[in-house]
């Protein structure tokens, strides 16, 4: 009976976000019209202000702890009220991951046994660093040190800290008839955030990288990006570009992520405001806040769906979430915050599919823990390598 009763947890959550399947629903019906209990519990969990409560409680899913939980609930209660408190307390505290789209089966026996042992070693996560290259070529490690070296620059007064670069232009600061360019370069396992000259805060992922004007003339406000930006773009009457990968956006004055690395999907998220995407291939479209423009590898077509916006911005609050995601795509974004390599058995693994909610500032231990736990895949983590086998 508790297997069943987390089985139509799962159907619940499931006919929640639209991923029923016929033979589900089937199922549902039938456990609905069994007791007017069940039918009283589902309208509960259905209920919309229950639902938003949840959300917002239960949005991280990223330790063990909600396991044990139910496992402890489980073997201390077996009557049949109980078993509905435990299917309510399943379909909450899972409707994180289940929102997300993993699908997970779940028993009553003991998870501490037979069950592979995850090697107890830590990869940290990453932390702010980045590499700041000159017009003259000159770099310097964007560190507590380099403080006293960036005071002033070509009449930019520059204030760095751990985690931040600041532009100010200074009142003395005469138009210089050829603009004055740097690079901020992040490597693996780094984040680091901007001011530009005209205000624009500019929050660079990892293996990221942006060119930009130390100050910006009368025209356009150009930048050049590779990798993931979030970028909140300060209002001042002139166009703001942002030219990547062959696509340029183009916006006055809005918040918008971009994610545009090698040999991935390319993806214009609109937060707020608006923005115009300019393909070189495929034409032009603007965007309204919660659209975003995509572009696939080799295709010359760009795409434009509505999509939850939090799902492609969280990392700048410290948060990633997948959702119904590859496992090696999951784990590709992960590798690169992480500076981490990673390992597949077969090939077959990297097409399994998850979705979770990850603290950015944690290790990544109990997240591959979480992953152990749906019995799809098992990890090994030796040094900086997670091993994933079946």
């Amino acid at each position: 009976m508790i297997k069943q009763d987390f089985h139509i947890a799962n159907i619940i959550a499931r006919h929640l976000f639209g991923e029923i399947t016929p033979e589900e629903s089937g199922q549902l019906e039938k456990w609905r019209n069994e007791d007017t209990a069940h039918e009283a519990l589902f309208r509960k969990i259905c209920n919309e202000e229950n639902l938003r409560l949840h959300i917002e409680k239960g949005s991280v899913f990223n330790t063990s702890t909600h396991w044990e939980g139910i496992q402890k609930r489980i073997k201390r209660n077996d009557s049949r009220e109980r078993r509905l408190k435990i299917l309510r307390y399943a379909a909450a505290v899972l409707f994180p991951v289940f929102i997300l789209g993993i699908s997970l089966e779940y028993t009553s026996h003991d998870y501490s046994q037979n069950q592979p042992v995850l090697t107890a070693q830590s990869i940290p996560p990453g932390e702010s660093k980045a590499i700041l290259t000159l017009d003259n070529g000159e770099t310097i490690c964007l560190n507590k040190n380099a403080l006293d070296a960036l005071q002033e620059l070509e009449g930019t007064h520059i204030k760095v800290d751990s985690t931040t670069l600041n532009y100010q232009v200074a009142q003395t600061a005469s138009q210089k008839e050829k603009p004055i360019y740097n690079k901020v370069e992040i490597p693996r396992g780094g984040e680091y955030a901007l001011v530009l000259s005209d205000g624009t805060k500019v929050h660079l992922n990892s293996m990221s990288s942006l060119r930009f004007p130390v100050t910006f003339g009368a025209g356009a406000r150009v930048v050049e990006l590779e990798g993931e930006a979030y970028f909140e773009v300060s209002k001042t009457g002139q166009p703001f570009l942002v030219n990547t990968k062959g696509v340029q956006v183009e916006v006055l004055g809005t918040t918008f992520n971009i994610s545009a690395y090698p040999d991935e999907e390319y993806q214009a998220t609109l937060v707020n405001g608006s923005v115009k995407v300019n393909a070189e291939k495929s034409g032009s479209l603007i965007l309204k806040p919660s659209q975003q423009a995509t572009l696939s590898v080799g295709s010359n077509s760009m795409q434009v769906r509505t999509v939850d916006t939090s799902f492609y911005t969280s990392w700048v609050e410290g948060k990633i979430h997948f959702k119904d995601q590859r496992l090696e795509d999951i784990m590709k974004t992960l590798s690169r915050w992480y500076d981490m390599e990673v390992v597949y058995q077969n090939e077959r693994i990297k097409d399994f599919r998850f979705g979770c909610h990850l603290d950015r500032y944690e290790e990544i231990a109990p997240f591959v823990r979480l992953l152990e736990k749906t019995e799809k895949v098992h990890a090994k983590i030796n040094g900086k390598t997670i091993t994933f086998y079946n």
